[in-house]
């Protein structure tokens, strides 16, 4: 998909079918949704519930549609991976509900949404400036279902930083599907003000990883010896 103008909000393209509906409340279920992401990025690692929308396109589920549907506006430049990009369905669902504009360079996107697997390295983002650290890129990953395919050992780990009550265990078998994440994640936080935050999207949850978090691989011992997922210890 290449970057230019969408149709109009609320417009289906020509010869289009219209696409499935958004919110049945817009105001506010957009609010609740938007809730559900600032408290996502206020307590990082903890999930909060989305309701969802009903009817999601094929390629969205309910929580990942909301999401779409709250953040993205005429004024807004998304940058979708993978198999995303070339989903006409999803494109105009997008055109329809958001009007946001669809461009091909990641680093020119307020929002990109995909997949782990299906994202380029962190730094072909745009990842603001030190005067203007809001005016980079949003990750907007799409974490349904993912198992583990490696020990756990490899994707568990312990989170710090403002929001986290000293510290919190996170268990991401996604990371696994984003080469060297654990290295792009340090870097990434080495970068502040400026890089990235990851909003991670279940069926119906949203987790946040915003920039000013650390992580570190998880000792499993220490792990055992405690209970609960995502404890903050």
């Amino acid at each position: 998909m290449t970057g230019g103008t969408a149709p109009a909000l609320g417009t289906p393209a020509s010869g289009a079918a219209i696409p499935k509906a958004g919110f049945t409340d817009p105001t506010r279920e957009a609010q609740a949704v938007f809730r559900a992401l600032l408290d996502a990025l206020a307590h990082p690692t903890r999930p909060y519930p989305v309701a969802g929308v009903s009817t999601p396109p094929g390629a969205f589920g309910p929580a990942l549609a909301a999401v779409a549907l709250t953040l993205l506006d005429e004024d807004c430049a998304v940058w979708l991976g993978g198999g995303l990009a070339a989903d006409t369905e999803l494109a105009a669902w997008l055109d329809f509900h958001t009007g946001a504009r669809r461009v091909a360079e990641p680093a020119s996107a307020d929002f990109a949404f995909a997949a782990p697997g299906e994202l380029p390295a962190f730094d072909e983002f745009r990842l603001g400036t030190d005067e203007a650290p809001h005016l980079s890129t949003t990750l907007v990953i799409d974490v349904r279902g993912i198992g583990c395919d490696s020990p756990i050992e490899a994707h568990h780990f312990l989170a710090t930083g403002p929001g986290i009550n000293g510290s919190a265990e996170l268990d991401a078998p996604w990371a696994d599907r984003i080469a060297d994440f654990a290295g792009q994640w340090t870097r990434n936080a080495a970068r502040f003000p400026r890089g990235l935050d990851l909003l991670l999207v279940e069926e119906r949850s949203v987790q946040a990883l915003p920039r000013t978090t650390r992580l570190e691989a998880f000792p499993m011992r220490a792990s055992r010896e405690s209970t609960g997922e995502n404890r903050e210890v």
